[in-house]
């Protein structure tokens, strides 16, 4: 005859559920630090760095957006063009100064196209236009992503952009940099909410590129999963 009480077999259930629940949680974090490891490993293996000195030089740009104003605002997309127009200005100034060369590169004009893609299928989520100062990131078609699918805001936004916000704030009051050479962005979105376009601006140096990069396809690869893709 078993010596275990209804109340003991009942409590030995809820801690299995608990225990199962636990298992679940620890295999989903163990997922999302591996495909971490991973994004790092393949940074170490295949980045390149140089000092900021030996990118192109900053755009020129106002004072970074507060991020109490809706991102999606007219007043952020006429700051982005006038950042352009000021940059344009900057880049001509330096060529006259210099070598001048009869086919100048405005900010315009797209450096470098890159494929973001899911890493365990190679799936396409994103296309990203590289200009000199500036970075465009844009759904692939059929690729929905949602302002507010974790970890978009959470993850992205307010640790990784704002964080480099933060640190340009600080060399600014240091005057390693100008107020107008901080990092700045805006995100486009449609009426649901979903992601048209994100514009960086004053990405500076490679070594911040690479972590836009590799955190943009984690936390892309994150929301479509939410969604059940």
């Amino acid at each position: 005859m078993s010596t275990f009480s209804e109340d003991d077999v009942r409590r030995a259930a809820e801690i299995r559920e608990w225990l199962v629940k636990q298992i679940s949680d620890r295999q989903e974090e163990i997922e999302r630090l591996r495909t971490t490891l991973f994004l790092i490993d393949n940074l170490l293996k295949h980045g390149s760095f140089r000092a900021a000195s030996n990118i192109t030089s900053p755009v020129a740009l106002s004072p970074p957006v507060s991020a109490d104003v809706p991102i999606n605002s007219a007043k952020t997309s006429n700051l982005i063009k006038q950042q352009r127009i000021a940059t344009t200005a900057t880049s001509m100034e330096e060529t006259i100064a210099s070598e001048p060369k009869p086919e100048q590169q405005t900010s315009d004009e797209v450096k470098e196209l890159r494929l973001i893609k899911r890493v365990k299928d190679n799936l396409l989520l994103a296309n990203a236009e590289l200009f000199p100062n500036s970075l465009e990131i844009i759904p692939a078609e059929g690729i929905i992503l949602n302002v507010n699918t974790p970890p978009f805001k959470s993850f992205f936004l307010n640790r990784i952009l704002e964080g480099m916000k933060t640190k340009d704030a600080e060399k600014v009051s240091q005057k390693q940099i100008k107020d107008i050479e901080s990092l700045n962005y805006q995100i486009e979105e449609d009426k649901n909410g979903a992601i048209k376009k994100i514009t960086i601006i004053n990405y500076r140096d490679k070594e911040r590129l690479n972590e836009i990069f590799n955190t943009s396809t984690w936390v892309f690869t994150r929301m479509i999963e939410k969604s059940g893709k």
